[in-house]
């Protein structure tokens, strides 16, 4: 439903629709996607010395070098480099937690941090607990992929093939990594429906950003808030591990 006005002069309608368009700008905002395609030389040392700074537990949880375990290390790599986009320094793999069962996220000093200074830029206090960066990591194949907001949510879901069954199998994927429900929110993705490019999840409207670039894939990225612009940047697998 649009909203209303008491304004009933012509310029009082103008006056309301240059305040909405300005608010518009406030909320809109830049997502940012790193993807990496892993047929490329896999660079072995690099990539023994980053697994190196990760925690005890993730290098425990990564195993030995397998097709899955590369993957996986390449998408931490690329949020990383995704984060420091946002953040505009170097952000450490220490600074990322891995809960048991929970979405990937940057520990709460940095994001804090992060929200605040997003929220200085656009006037606004930031007693919002999601202005803060979030990001999904996605992995299909050759593909593996990073998406990264400043505020709000994201979610990011790659999987081989394109038909139509595995198109709206990522969108309901991305909207289970996007909302935090995993698993636990299975049914309520069964009757996802996009509508001028926007689906309905509960009470809130989520923008969703079909992906191309990953031959012979579907990709699908959903955002809590509204986007400006996609920025994709694609790096090569020895790039991946370059500080």
């Amino acid at each position: 439903m649009e909203p209303t006005s008491n304004c009933s002069s012509a310029s009082g309608g103008a006056l309301f629709a240059g305040a909405a368009a300005v608010m518009q700008a406030i909320e809109s905002q830049n997502l940012i996607l790193y993807q990496t395609d892993l047929r490329g030389q896999w660079p072995e040392e690099a990539a023994r010395a980053f697994t190196a700074g990760l925690p005890y537990a993730r290098r425990l949880a990564l195993g030995s070098g397998s097709a899955a375990s590369r993957a996986s290390l390449a998408g931490i790599a690329l949020a990383l480099r995704a984060l420091a986009w946002l953040l505009g320094r170097r952000v450490h793999a220490g600074e990322i937690l891995f809960a048991q069962g929970a979405k990937p996220r940057l520990a709460p000093p940095a994001a804090l941090a992060a929200g605040e200074a997003q929220c200085a830029q656009r006037g606004v206090t930031s007693h919002d607990e999601r202005a803060a960066p979030d990001f999904s990591i996605s992995h299909a194949g050759p593909w593996v992929a990073c998406a990264a907001l400043a505020r709000g949510r994201v979610g990011l879901d790659i999987e081989m093939g394109t038909d139509e069954r595995i198109a709206q199998w990522v969108l309901r994927e991305a909207m289970l990594k996007g909302s935090g429900e995993g698993l636990r929110g299975l049914r309520e993705v069964q009757d996802l429906a996009v509508h001028e490019g926007r689906v309905r999840w509960g009470v809130e409207s989520w923008r969703v950003q079909r992906l191309g670039g990953f031959d012979g894939a579907s990709a699908c990225i959903v955002c809590s808030r509204e986007i400006a612009a996609l920025e994709s940047h694609a790096l090569s697998p020895a790039e991946l591990f370059v500080t």
